[in-house]
C-alpha cells in the first residue's frame, strides 16, 4: 500500500527510523509569483462557483493523465535499468551518507517509473537524477546542529563523475 502525508517540520523533526521508511519526499514552498498566486484565487473561485463545470474543463487533460499512467503501469514490468546506472545508485547512496539499502532499492524503482512514465523500455541518467531528487534529501544522515542541505547540483556533478569513471 501507499500513503501520502504532510507534515510541518517547524512542529519537529521525525525520527530517522520513520524518515528511512518514506520512499519519496516532495518539499513545498509557498508560491512567490502573485500572477500564480492570482491564478489561484481565479480557479478557486470558478470550482466553487460551478464544481461541473469545472471539472469538465480540465476533464481532457486528466484524462490524457489517466491513459499515460495506464500505460506507464501496463510497462513498468518489462523497464530495466543498465547495470552502469546500478551501480551509480549504490555509489550515490554512499557518497550522500544514507543509511541502509531502502535509498537505492526506491531510486531504482521510481527511476524505472519516471522511464515507464515517459515510454521508455530502459531507465536514464535523468531517470536516475530524478528520483534521487525525490528520495535522497531526507535520507541524508546529519550531525547534529549540522545544517548541510540536499544540493542538485552536487548530486548531478557526483553523477558526471561516476559516468567518467
Amino acid at each position: 500500500f501507499i500513503i501520502i502525508g504532510s507534515m510541518n517540520p517547524e512542529e519537529g523533526e521525525l525520527r530517522p527510523q520513520l524518515i528511512d521508511r518514506i520512499g519519496l519526499m516532495v518539499k513545498v514552498e509557498g508560491i512567490k509569483d502573485v500572477e500564480q498566486r492570482m491564478e489561484i484565487i481565479r480557479r478557486q473561485r470558478e470550482f466553487i462557483s460551478d464544481p461541473e463545470g469545472f471539472r469538465r474543463k480540465y476533464e481532457a487533460e486528466q484524462h490524457a493523465l489517466r491513459e499515460r499512467i495506464k500505460k506507464a503501469r501496463e510497462l513498468l514490468p518489462s523497464v530495466i535499468t543498465p547495470p552502469k546506472l546500478l551501480e551509480i545508485i549504490g555509489k550515490l547512496c554512499i557518497d550522500f551518507n544514507v543509511q541502509g539499502h531502502r535509498a537505492d532499492i526506491i531510486i531504482e524503482r521510481a527511476a524505472r517509473a519516471h522511464a515507464a512514465f515517459n515510454g521508455r523500455l530502459e531507465t536514464t541518467v535523468d531517470d536516475v537524477i530524478i528520483a534521487a531528487e525525490l528520495a535522497l534529501p531526507h535520507r541524508m544522515r546529519r550531525m547534529p546542529l549540522e545544517e548541510e542541505e540536499f544540493s542538485a547540483e552536487m548530486l548531478r556533478k557526483l553523477i558526471r563523475s561516476y559516468m567518467v569513471e
